[in-house]
């Protein structure tokens, strides 16, 4: 599939809370441990203090945090190749979230003593944490901007969107998303309750810009629905 280009003012899939790194170094896989997380294990939960940070080799971790009343607020889906807690180790800082495998996930753990030796003479290493940091940091800042910007039905379209870029494949003239995702789950990336997610998704289909079917959502016409998001935009 194609790259897919978002509008100006959107969060550029670079930045979007789901977060798979390339060109990643091999030491970080041959220094490290392997361990193995059934579906819906969890990995870290909040005040867990990291002794070394998680290398996603194959599988997804969301992280998420609960409010008081207990409802769930997805903070980033990491896919393959992905880092994680490297920020709590080096800067000695406790978890804040839960992060927890989505599905069967196979991680490498690695030691805050084996991370400093390899900062210290691998280049590669250096600039591939410096890339995890900084993707994170401005996906943060992207995320900001749409919650004090932007609408919840304009933060569906941008779901949906980024949803494509990084799961969608071609099939016939639409673009499935291949990854089940439920209107919970929907909920807990934009951080609404379900009401207004079933309405802004029923609005989506009755406007003919997504459909589902056999638990799939499917895109049925990629640029029609990136110019419904730009003409929300222009009304704010």
């Amino acid at each position: 599939m194609g790259s897919l280009i978002f509008m100006k003012y959107s969060p550029v899939e670079e930045f979007s809370r789901i977060y798979k790194l390339d060109n990643f170094s091999k030491a970080l896989t041959e220094n490290g441990k392997e361990l193995f997380f059934k579906k819906n294990s969890v990995i870290a939960s909040p005040g867990d203090v990291m002794e070394g940070f998680y290398f996603v080799k194959e599988g997804r971790v969301i992280a998420s945090e609960f409010s008081p009343k207990g409802n769930e607020r997805i903070i980033c889906i990491l896919e393959k190749s992905s880092i994680f807690l490297e920020s709590n180790v080096l800067f000695n800082v406790p978890v804040f979230c839960y992060f927890k495998a989505s599905v069967d996930t196979t991680l490498v753990f690695m030691r805050k003593e084996d991370l400093l030796g390899l900062l210290s003479t691998d280049l590669n290493v250096t600039l591939f944490l410096l890339q995890s940091l900084t993707k994170k940091f401005y996906s943060n800042m992207n995320h900001i901007d749409e919650l004090l910007y932007h609408d919840t039905e304009w933060g569906m379209c941008n779901i949906f969107l980024t949803l494509a870029e990084n799961f969608g494949v071609e099939e016939d003239t639409k673009i499935k998303l291949n990854i089940k995702i439920s209107q919970q789950f929907i909920s807990n990336l934009l951080g609404i309750n379900r009401i207004t997610t079933l309405r802004n998704i029923k609005k989506l289909k009755e406007l003919k810009l997504i459909e589902q079917t056999n638990g799939y959502y499917y895109i049925k016409d990629i640029q029609k629905l990136r110019d419904y998001q730009t003409s929300i935009y222009t009304q704010l």
